[in-house]
């Protein structure tokens, strides 16, 4: 019991934490959407998504490599963080530092990259550098069950971002000012991380060569898989760029991208925390635990994915409106559509790293290559003739795919099923909110606007959503206590917060 409550409250701070993070870059990047419009957004989108194939290349699979050790070790005493803290180090300088080397050498063959974009590449290094050693921090702080300091670290990033968002646009900068916020927020995150966790561990570089080998059998599989990843899920900003797809349409299906990263933050932290339980019920082969634990992390990633699909469906004009402005009222059907790939990268999250705890890395390998070939194919076919649409279908059926294999690979290794009744209740629930929206929404939102015929576009958006999004959470809730999928003691037993830590 008393590990339960630690995980809930642990939980209950990051989901917190994460909400006002999610808010605060959600107002920096519509500063900045602002600032750039859709053509300047476009060249940051192509930036951010060249170098994330790079900086998620960084990672070589030590993160999950390392949850899972930490499972079953003494965080103080092992030399196994210090060790894939000096990897990470490493494989940051390689893989990073080769991003503008490699933009250099394609524009020798197709003009791709201009002067201004490379530049903005090498400005924004840092940012994926401290993104990574604060992913790798965060470790330290699950295996203590002390996410505050993870949600105070990130908490006070996005007050750095946006106070240095607001700056620059104060002062009329342009896109390397506003990479280099992105910097500012991830540094101050990184510090500190670092500084709290020498409470529990003395970080530092270190080398033991059986060690490394030992780490680097363990994650090539990952690291392979991670290769076929980032075929598909950056494929897409690739491929637009290179079929040339004007700077402006790439903004409009980059400023949604940008909101589905946002979102996908919560499921890494939900299932970062399970994973450790999850890792160690299945090492000690305690498979109904194991079962228990993994059915009961599906119901709540389901609970909340499947509403996102509905409430966004319906609210997308002015959900971007708000966030975005006038330049990217063409983003609302990107936004519609890539709000399904977010949806599924929810409940993919967990049965990927699911693969791993039960050690079926180098069968889903495979499974990751098999969905990297055939999006290349798709995107060839796609983006030429449908431009961003295609791609944003593209981007679904990738995802959808992973999952489906993951879920196949994971209950196989385990012998295990899911019970889906959750899922359908939810499912019920949220399309029932969604058809409340839509049959709501040209009733009240033309009063609104009457009504406020003084305010700006903007604003007004942000006046149906003020009315909508309670109206919707409201109605979700309400069908879910009908359909019996949620009972009001175990809400109540889920914001209650303990005080022992």
């Amino acid at each position: 019991m008393e590990l339960r409550r630690k995980i809930a409250q642990n939980t209950a701070i990051q989901t917190v934490g994460k909400f006002l993070g999610t808010i605060l870059s959600l107002i920096a990047a519509g500063m900045v959407f602002r600032l750039l419009g859709d053509g300047g957004f476009g060249q940051y989108t192509a930036i951010m998504g060249f170098l994330q194939i790079f900086g998620t290349l960084m990672d070589f699979g030590l993160y999950i490599t390392l949850v899972k050790r930490m499972s079953s070790i003494e965080a103080q005493s092992s030399p196994v963080v210090n060790t894939i803290f000096t990897l990470r180090v490493l494989s940051g300088i390689v893989f990073l530092g080769s991003a503008p080397l490699v933009a250099l050498l394609i524009n020798q063959f197709r003009p791709l990259y201009s002067s201004d974009l490379v530049a903005g590449m090498i400005l924004a290094l840092g940012f994926f550098f401290f993104i990574s050693l604060n992913q790798l921090l965060s470790v330290v702080f699950q295996k203590q069950l002390r996410s505050d300091w993870i949600a105070l670290g990130e908490f006070v990033g996005k007050i750095a971002l946006l106070l240095s968002t607001a700056v620059v646009v104060w002062l009329g900068f342009g896109l390397h000012a506003v990479l280099l916020t992105m910097v500012i927020s991830s540094g101050v995150n990184c510090l500190i991380l670092f500084l709290a966790s020498r409470r529990y561990i003395r970080v530092r570089f270190a080398w033991d060569r059986a060690l490394v080998n030992d780490i680097l059998r363990e994650t090539w599989p990952i690291a392979l898989s991670i290769v076929f990843v980032q075929m598909y899920f950056k494929g897409d900003i690739i491929f637009l760029t290179f079929f040339r797809v004007s700077e402006s349409a790439i903004g409009w299906y980059g400023a949604p991208y940008k909101i589905l990263e946002v979102l996908i933050t919560f499921p890494a932290m939900f299932v970062g925390l399970a994973l450790p339980i999850l890792t160690k019920a299945w090492q000690e082969k305690n498979i109904p635990r194991f079962q228990d634990i993994v059915q009961k992390s599906f119901d709540a990633l389901v609970l909340i994915a499947l509403p996102l699909i509905g409430g966004t469906l319906a609210l997308a004009p002015q959900i971007m409106q708000v966030i975005a402005g006038d330049d990217f009222t063409n983003s609302t059907q990107v936004l519609r559509i890539l709000i399904l790939a977010a949806a599924v990268i929810f409940i993919a999250t967990l049965f990927g790293y699911l693969v791993v705890a039960v050690n079926r890395q180098r069968t889903m390998m495979w499974g990751y290559g098999f969905v990297a070939f055939t999006a290349v194919v798709l995107y060839l076919f796609a983006v030429p003739r449908f431009s961003i649409i295609g791609a944003a279908w593209v981007t679904v059926y990738s995802e959808l795919t992973v999952l489906l294999i993951s879920i196949a690979v994971v209950l196989r290794a385990a012998r295990i099923r899911l019970r889906m009744l959750m899922m359908a209740k939810s499912l019920l629930a949220a399309a029932g909110m969604s058809v409340v929206l839509w049959a709501l929404l040209p009733l009240i939102a033309g009063g609104l606007d009457r009504l406020l015929s003084s305010w700006s576009e903007s604003w007004q958006a942000a006046s149906h959503l003020v009315v909508f999004v309670p109206t919707g959470v409201a109605v979700y809730v309400g069908l879910l206590l009908f359909l019996r999928a949620l009972r009001l003691s175990e809400i109540k037993e889920l914001f209650r917060l303990r005080s022992h830590v």
